[in-house]
């Protein structure tokens, strides 16, 4: 057979390549391949062979991490340079319990809470279990009243998973359900069914330090999205012996569902030193720390981006680049993060390292998490080098967006095309480089989206508003500087900065607000009721330079805002329509703030 390009396997090429060859054959001379016998036959060449360069093609792609597509050959491949895709993660709360025993008949002396004690909360209609993962055990004070503090609760249920070891037979100790909070496994071996000695195994995620006689396991997602329990061979690793009794318990997990679960009913049961239960205290709960860091199983994506990256970290934390990859791995509910040596900060602080992550379910990480988090960084973390987790600077960039349209191009109503502009928006903001740190808004992107939603939109006038939000330390007099790292418009007759309403204690009968005065101070106002005009309480309340984009509020002495969460707001209009956002500040396009006015187009 003559020679036959093989660079384009389209179907219609490969047809194409038959009918060539073929006609070049001195034992088909005459044939008419157009014919529809013969047309059939070379259909069905063409067809296997397409098909065989397709799943070659597809066998190919599975082979790199780079390319593959399916979950079973990614994790596969990652498993080649060390890397364990991060399971779910149970939305962990703290709360504080109070139980009064003082009307009981018995009253205990010291009184335990159980493991798996059970507290619900419900979210959207949706009821979710949280329960302790450990024993709490407190005395009872001179009142008869038990204080439980900071106890841990996680979103999930327990499962109790058995297995018997058989060293006769090749055997595989493959976790059965999915959602399984890896964090919460323990795993512990008795020499028979009926024995009463426990040893519990330890998790082991490198080898290190480990020989025949460690009592270790190791972890691996094996298929269908299923962990598998591996045990050590006598080199690495104890060896178990045939009827060991194998318990494995963990926590089954909804993943992100309860972040910011706040509110919880109080399920659980007390028992004394004997383990009686029969009480009946009057219980109350706070919540000190709402529900967060709770996460799905590490989706495709995000695997093939970190394994590489953890790899390369070699399980220190040396470079910035090394605690991205590392707390990725140990803290995954990660909208996205930044880390830069502590001599690039202003001012530098040497022999440090700056972290900053940006949640997926809230705006900043509680002092809890913070906590968790670095605590988990000191196996990682060389000596010389201190690790420092700050909030995220987040810049919210608003619209102000006069939409214009066709009445006669379309039978949608205002209220549908505001929805589908914001829908547009939405689905840009997933993809764009919006919501993310060292981000970039681009003005022309935005107006051209929202001409594009709809064929009846005619044009759009469409204006920006960059805001801050702070919380103030209340009653407190206090020096705020707000940075939003983007030239501010000045030389103007209106005011550039505004401010959201709240109290001072120099004014405590009134809403006060904020502004400047276009020459670089920031006064303080009320509105007065009848007039609805401003009246100055501090024309010297701060500055701000508008080339740098930089706010300074001096001694102001909060003592209320005008939301729940005590925040004030403060918005700036910016002098470029595209804003940029620097290291630490995180850029987000908050739509819900945003105002678009649905207008028909005057008719000439």
């Amino acid at each position: 057979m003559s020679y036959v390009q093989v660079a384009n396997l389209d179907f219609t090429e490969i047809k194409s390549s038959l009918k060539e060859y073929l006609r070049s054959n001195s034992d088909f001379t005459d044939y008419d391949f157009e014919g529809s016998t013969l047309s059939t036959l070379l259909d069905v060449l063409a067809y296997n062979t397409y098909y065989t360069a397709f799943n070659a093609n597809m066998v190919v792609n599975e082979a790199f991490l780079e390319s593959a597509t399916l979950r079973d050959n990614v994790v596969s491949l990652a498993k080649q340079i060390g890397y364990l895709p991060k399971s779910s993660v149970s939305p962990t709360a703290v709360i504080d319990i109070a139980a009064d025993f003082s009307t009981q008949q018995n009253i205990p002396e010291i009184v335990k809470l159980p493991r798996g004690s059970q507290f619900l909360t419900r979210i959207n209609g949706t009821t979710y279990s949280f329960i302790t993962a450990k024993d709490y055990v407190v005395g009872l004070n001179t009142q008869s009243i038990a204080n439980f503090s900071g106890v841990e609760i996680k979103e999930g249920n327990y499962v109790l998973e058995t297995f018997t070891f058989n060293a006769g037979v090749p055997q595989r100790f493959i976790l059965q359900n999915p959602g399984i909070d890896t964090s919460s496994l323990k795993v512990t071996i008795r020499p028979t069914f009926s024995s009463t000695s426990v040893v519990e195994y330890r998790l082991a995620d490198n080898i290190i330090g480990y020989d025949g006689t460690s009592q270790v396991y190791f972890l691996q997602e094996g298929e269908d999205e299923r962990y598998e329990i591996i045990f050590g061979d006598g080199i690495l690793g104890s060896k178990l012996d045939t009827n060991n009794y194998i318990e494995v318990s963990y926590i089954t997990t909804n993943g992100d569902a309860a972040n910011n679960a706040k509110v919880f009913s109080y399920g659980a049961v007390l028992e004394d030193s004997t383990g009686a239960s029969d009480y009946a205290p009057t219980v109350s709960l706070v919540t000190t720390t709402a529900a967060s860091g709770g996460e799905t199983l590490e989706s495709i994506d995000s695997v093939k981006r970190n394994a590489p990256k953890f790899f390369n970290a070699q399980n220190r934390a040396v470079t910035a680049d090394d605690y991205e990859s590392i707390i990725r791995r140990i803290f995954p509910a990660i909208a996205d993060i930044v880390c830069y040596g502590g001599e690039d900060a202003s001012p530098p602080e040497y022999g440090k390292v700056k972290i900053v992550i940006k949640p997926s379910y809230s705006a900043k990480l509680s002092q809890y998490t913070k906590n968790l988090i670095s605590t988990d960084l000191k196996k990682y973390a060389v000596v010389s080098v201190t690790p420092e987790i700050i909030d995220p600077s987040i810049t919210y960039v608003e619209l102000q967006s006069n939409v214009y349209y066709n009445k006669s191009k379309t039978t949608l109503n205002e209220s549908e095309l505001k929805a589908a502009v914001v829908s547009s928006l939405t689905k840009y903001r997933s993809t764009s480089d919006l919501e993310k740190f060292n981000g970039r808004f681009k003005y022309s992107r935005i107006v051209g989206i929202i001409d594009a939603t709809d064929d009846a939109i005619t044009s759009n006038e469409t204006s920006i508003k960059l805001r801050k939000d702070f919380t103030p330390v209340l009653n407190t007099i206090t020096q705020y500087e707000v940075c939003y790292q983007n030239v501010v418009k000045s030389g103007c007759t209106a005011s550039a900065v505004q401010s959201s309403g709240f109290v001072v204690a120099d004014y405590p009968a009134d809403v006060v607000y904020l502004a400047d005065d276009q020459v670089g101070n920031v006064y303080l106002y009320k509105i007065d009721s009848t007039t609805q005009n401003r009246f100055i309480l501090n024309s010297q309340q701060g500055t701000i330079d508008y080339e740098k984009g930089e706010v300074m509020l001096n001694r102001l002495n909060i003592i209320k805002g005008t939301y729940d969460d005590e925040r004030i707001e403060l918005r700036v209009t910016p002098s470029n329509k595209d804003i940029y956002a620097y290291r630490e500040a995180y850029l987000s396009l908050d739509l819900q703030s945003s105002v678009f006015l649905i207008t028909q187009e005057a008719l000439i």
